[in-house]
């Protein structure tokens, strides 16, 4: 999750923060990207149940929680973690600053999702709430045979797996856009409003992008565009 400069510098981005709009220009490609620069990237771990997210989570955090049980993250565990980068530390024993803060990582273990999620099946509910807290995500897929621990859907397929999030996300952002676009209809309709009318607009490509499957973060958006995605809150833009 980082956006390399032309100069070789590496800032860090949100994949997912809808925040300021910067111009890709690595390899000559010119469109606008949704992220934010910021001390803190929130990444999150999904996937299904039982496929190593606890584990996985232990592993970057150094820490010990529970694992082996298919929704042992219903209340999700929390970590933040100092990214290390000698360049920060070379800069600090140049300049001795007063404060030093160096970039960090805060990671969530998200409870498993299932299909039928974005519908409320199994945890789908908490899932997607904690999911909306966090900048991007880190998707955990099962390749690991283990008899004594089941599969939810039957059988490991990583590529079924991810499809399957991938779904559920869309399907979610797509039931929150069809309810902005009957308010801002209704809206509209009684006061005119430009701002209003633009979001509007905006929010119907997103519908149709949704009803293609389409994630947000695929599409191209002009700079207007993004200043009013900057302001929804997307599951499926990491």
């Amino acid at each position: 999750f980082f956006f390399q400069a032309e100069d070789g510098i590496r800032d860090s981005v949100a994949s997912r923060g809808l925040g300021d709009v910067y111009k890709r220009q690595v390899h000559g490609d010119p469109r606008s990207i949704l992220g934010r620069v910021g001390n803190t990237l929130k990444m999150g771990l999904v996937g299904l149940p039982s496929v190593g997210k606890s584990l996985t989570f232990n592993l970057l955090t150094n820490l010990s929680v529970p694992t082996g049980n298919a929704y042992s993250s219903v209340n999700p565990n929390i970590a933040q973690v100092a990214i290390p980068d000698p360049r920060f530390d070379k800069l600090a024993a140049m300049f001795n600053p007063k404060k030093r803060t160096p970039a960090t990582l805060l990671i969530t273990d998200i409870a498993g999702l299932v299909p039928g999620a974005s519908e409320g099946r199994g945890l789908g509910n908490a899932f997607l709430s904690h999911i909306q807290g966090v900048d991007g995500v880190y998707n955990v897929v099962r390749l690991f045979e283990d008899s004594t621990v089941a599969h939810s859907e039957g059988e490991i397929n990583p590529v079924a797996d991810m499809q399957t999030v991938h779904d559920e996300l869309v399907a979610k952002d797509l039931q929150g856009v069809l309810g902005k676009i009957e308010d801002l209809e209704r809206t509209v309709k009684k006061v005119p409003d430009k701002n209003k009318q633009d979001e509007l607009e905006v929010l119907i490509k997103v519908r149709a992008k949704l009803q293609e499957n389409i994630s947000v973060k695929d599409c191209d958006w002009t700079p207007n565009d993004i200043d009013i995605l900057n302001k929804q809150a997307f599951t499926e833009d990491c």
